[in-house]
């Protein structure tokens, strides 16, 4: 099945994984990230500073384009926490040695932490559009919570091409709710990459057949499954 995958432009293609499992990946950009320079040299000269304790990166736009300006010896002084795999192999890639959490979702942050996370100062380098409660749950936690819009995340509104495409699958709820549908004159499968993006979805009144784990990989594996037990 060739899938349709929201992605802002440059992102990783994820053709190799969606053919690991039989599939072909079409990228498309619903949304697209603008930089906010002065917000980007605050947060690396503090970072630089060893002004925190801990930084997490919420996606992995944040650590292929904020991370590489981190001095790599960092790593050894701070803790790198990345929010799913993709941002983790950014992360490793720049030399930046980054824990992952376990289960892909920024409010899984603070039961990963435990009560580590009292006193900490953790640093967000995030979009605009993101996880909104993350901050006050480090505050009760005991933690503190130092958060840098370092890009915003606008629509490009280029109708999405699903010429062909069996699925669609969004990786983000901003990719869906800025997204241009084309006039669909035939079924086309709908897949959340996570529960937060399914809740945007079914806010807007579609309701997705696939709601994946917060990762392509297990996305596309339970798209799998929803394939054979209909199949069968």
């Amino acid at each position: 099945m060739l899938i349709a995958i929201t992605q802002h432009a440059g992102a990783v293609d994820d053709n190799a994984i969606c053919e690991k499992y039989n599939h072909k990946a079409r990228i498309v950009c619903p949304v697209k990230p603008v930089k906010n320079q002065q917000e980007i040299d605050a947060f690396v000269t503090a970072a630089n500073n060893c002004e925190f304790d801990a930084v997490f990166f919420p996606s992995a736009f944040s650590a292929e384009k904020v991370g590489p300006l981190i001095n790599p010896r960092l790593a050894t002084k701070v803790r790198m926490i990345a929010n799913g795999p993709q941002t983790a192999r950014d992360l490793h890639n720049i030399g930046l040695a980054a824990e992952m959490l376990p289960f892909f979702y920024s409010r899984d942050l603070i039961p990963y932490l435990g009560k580590w996370i009292r006193g900490k100062r953790i640093a967000i380098p995030r979009a605009g559009i993101t996880y909104p409660k993350l901050a006050e749950e480090i505050k009760e936690a005991g933690g503190i919570p130092v958060e840098y819009k370092c890009y915003d995340i606008i629509a490009t509104n280029e109708e999405l091409n699903l010429d062909g495409c069996g699925a669609v699958l969004f990786t983000s709820p901003a990719a869906f709710a800025l997204a241009k549908l084309p006039k669909l004159d035939r079924e086309i499968t709908f897949i959340a990459i996570g529960e937060v993006t399914a809740d945007e979805m079914m806010y807007h009144g579609t309701i997705p057949t696939v709601v994946g784990d917060g990762s392509i990989e297990g996305t596309i594996k339970a798209l799998n499954a929803t394939l054979w037990s209909e199949f069968y």
